[in-house]
């Protein structure tokens, strides 16, 4: 057996070779660990600025070891009893009037059962952030009459009220969303996914999103890229089944600052024929049960879809490269995914949650092509050995240490894990820090860790319901509607659940949820939460925290004019990271920029800090994709900054 990988700390100098931070060597069975794992037996569940070329430290300079402050570090220290967390959800009240669609309320096919993403990206370059939703149709039948159901576009007025306007014009059944400037002309775009459909819609001058013009905008690696559903029939006998696109990534992984695109893709089901009640034919025909109850089949019996990397040529085209950039892949059933510098190299790794088969972790040796390592990472199967039911993802330095954490949701009766990042790995935390018990009962999709309360500490919310309505039956030990969770993540000690406040808490009504997006929708400087229920209408968490604390929001652009040579900097930022020192010049707090959260959706580019009681900081740092890096020096809290990679702070203004 070999070591798993080590992430090391690089000090002033030559940059060393990427691969020798984590170790490049596998597990005897890591060949082909992503997906490749066995599987349960029957249909299971779903300081001023240097140039390009210096190496900052992939971790801060005092990072000690796992779940360790920085050296002489104090954590945030509480002051009095916590802030009372308060998201009100006022969806109807502001225009939000998204009523979601996924098939029929008995959820006779797997199709019918994940729900639909939430993106939040700016419109029209007014400074808000405005809201788009996937949308499904009422059954699968009606997939193949058409016509198929369009995206549900709402404009942001500034102040978090919203007013629907035209959607793109698409037709399909709409699950994931992306959001990244893929042209490079300096405005959000939008990649949506779905059953048989994979979309890139540009933003034109006048903030209205349309399907990109060029017909080779997806190149396949060789072949057809899947049946492509039409109004009109079901497809031609014989062909491939539709590739179903779950969730989707925009990031820049061989760093030329052009966004490429990661496709994370789910089952093979015939639209024309999906199993009823059971999988296989004749006498080798699977009953698809669940404690007793007779539910949809899949994902087992069902096959299984390779994920897809697509490497963009920065006019709104993309190559697909994924049998060299994920060389080795074998195929799994993807959820959830995200984005973030796991081995601590300044480039960007992928995640993946694979729902029954065991989860991958996409190592980038800086080119743009990966290995995976959540074997060697012990992030690829529970603590007990066994695949889980993986749904959704998110990231954040949760412990302050320097090294990205992350949370994955899981299917009830599997537990919403926390993972800490260690010098060799991941440690899972989840059961000493009491995760495990609260979550149990749970089937949890979308995840976010963000400071709601502004103390300068991340909290843990999760969206929740079931996939089979059966699960209201006696003896199941759950249920399928299910209240949204939201938990404190203390410095010391267990988590500690966050009661609803009153009927109109974000987290009070029991109903099923699956995408979520969090970011200030409402211009006052704290997180906001919009979340997509199931067979049902949105939810508009407006964050009215009593006594919050000090926020700042940040916003990091690329040059204008990119180098010609060497690592860059894409146009919207992506990649680069931000390290805020507390006035004390000890605390510090990390992160990324990085949309790819949660379930199938995309939330803000802005990177929200909270401060406390502090109205001041100490330092703002960030590390530019490029390899440059920019020290801002001290500054207040309260604001909005708008910095640009060469130019340092281009941009601020007070909070609403």
């Amino acid at each position: 057996m070999t070591a798993p990988p080590t992430r090391t700390s690089a000090g002033p100098g030559p940059r060393p070779h990427r691969r020798a931070r984590w170790t490049l060597v596998l597990l005897g069975s890591l060949a082909a660990s992503c997906g490749g794992s066995g599987e349960p037996e029957g249909p299971a569940p779903a300081q001023g600025a240097t140039g390009p070329g210096s190496t900052p430290s992939p971790r801060l300079p005092s990072a000690a070891g796992p779940g360790s402050a920085p050296a002489g570090a104090a954590k945030t220290a509480p002051r009095g009893s916590p802030p009372r967390i308060l998201l009100q959800d006022e969806a109807r009240e502001r225009g939000l009037d998204y009523v979601n669609r996924s098939g029929e309320p008995g959820k006779p096919t797997i199709l019918e059962a994940n729900g639909a993403g939430v993106a939040l990206l700016d419109l029209g370059n007014d400074g808000d952030l405005d809201v788009v939703f996937s949308q499904g149709l009422g059954s699968l039948g009606a997939l193949l009459s058409g016509p198929g159901a369009d995206l549900e576009v709402f404009l942001n007025d500034g102040r978090g009220r919203f007013s629907r306007a035209a959607g793109p014009g698409l037709s399909g059944w709409w699950t994931g969303l992306a959001t990244g400037d893929v042209d490079g002309d300096g405005d959000d775009d939008l990649v949506a996914g779905g059953f048989g459909a994979l979309e890139l819609l540009l933003q034109g001058a006048d903030g209205r999103l349309a399907p990109a013009p060029r017909s080779d905008l997806i190149e396949p690696a060789s072949g057809a890229r899947g049946a492509k559903l039409t109004a009109g029939g079901p497809r031609e006998a014989g062909a491939e089944f539709p590739a179903w696109t779950t969730s989707l990534a925009l990031a820049d992984f061989d760093r030329d600052g052009r966004l490429d695109l990661f496709v994370g893709q789910y089952v093979g089901l015939d639209p024309a024929a999906p199993p009823l009640g059971k999988v296989g034919e004749g006498s080798l025909a699977v009953p698809c049960r669940w404690k007793g109850q007779s539910v949809f089949c899949g994902p087992h019996g069902l096959p299984r879809q390779s994920n897809r990397l697509l490497f963009g040529r920065g006019d709104g085209s993309f190559e697909d490269r994924t049998s060299t950039a994920l060389a080795g892949q074998v195929p799994g059933y993807t959820l959830g995914l995200a984005v973030f510098d796991a081995d601590g190299d300044l480039d960007s790794d992928v995640y993946v949650a694979n729902d029954s088969v065991a989860n991958c972790l996409w190592i980038n040796d800086g080119s743009g092509r990966f290995r995976d390592f959540a074997y060697a990472a012990n992030v690829a199967l529970s603590m007990d050995g066994a695949a889980e039911a993986g749904m959704g993802v998110a990231v954040g330095d949760v412990n302050q240490d320097g090294a990205f954490d992350f949370a994955l949701t899981n299917f009830s009766g599997e537990p919403t894990e926390l993972f800490f990042g260690a010098p060799r790995g991941f440690d899972n935390r989840t059961h000493r820090l009491g995760l495990g018990r609260e979550t149990l009962a749970l089937l949890s999709w979308s995840v976010h860790l963000f400071d709601v309360d502004q103390d300068g500490r991340l909290e843990l919310f999760t969206s929740n319901g079931h996939v089979y309505p059966q699960a209201d039956a006696p003896g199941t030990g759950t249920s399928y509607g299910q209240a949204a969770t939201l938990w404190r993540l203390p410095a010391e000690g267990r988590v500690q659940r966050v009661a609803p406040e009153g009927p109109n808490s974000l987290l009070a009504p029991p109903l099923g949820a699956r995408g979520s997006a969090v970011g200030d929708l409402d211009g006052d400087g704290d997180l906001d939460l919009v979340l997509a229920r199931i067979d049902g209408p949105a939810a508009l968490g407006i964050n009215r925290t009593e006594a919050a604390g000090h926020g700042l929001s940040v916003r990091c652009l690329g040059p204008e004019t990119a180098a010609e040579k060497g690592p860059r900097t894409p146009r919207d930022g992506r990649g680069a990271r931000l390290i805020l020192t507390g006035k004390d010049g000890r605390t510090r707090q990390m992160s990324e920029v990085q949309t790819a959260q949660g379930y199938q959706s995309a939330s803000t580019p802005w990177i929200h800090f909270g401060l406390g009681q502090d109205e001041e900081y100490g330092n703002l740092e960030v590390l530019w994709p490029s390899g440059s890096r920019e020290q801002l020096g001290p500054g207040r809290a309260g604001r909005r900054l708008t910095l640009r990679e060469g130019a340092g702070l281009v941009g601020e203004e007070p909070f609403q």
